[in-house]
């Protein structure tokens, strides 16, 4: 019959590392959002003053494909 003890911290090791992988999970999220609001930023700021109605265009469709992926991996990492 195995060691209830053993069973115990094993399960408590388990719960800790996956604790600690949620945590960097979100934390890359996190980071992942932040890049993406600056990247946000940017092109509101840049799509005002300097660029012609196409590369505005283009680069709005640059940065909405890109957010649309973030947002999916977010989507699919969240419980």
């Amino acid at each position: 019959m195995p060691d209830i003890a053993k069973i115990m911290k094993d399960l408590q090791q388990r719960r800790d590392e996956i604790k600690l992988q949620l945590h960097l999970a979100s934390k890359d999220a996190e980071d992942e959002w932040e890049d993406l609001m600056s990247e946000w930023d940017k092109f509101l700021s840049k799509s005002q003053f300097d660029k012609s109605a196409e590369e505005v265009g283009e680069a709005a469709r640059e940065l909405g494909m890109k957010m649309k992926i973030a947002y999916d991996r977010m989507k699919k990492s969240l419980p």
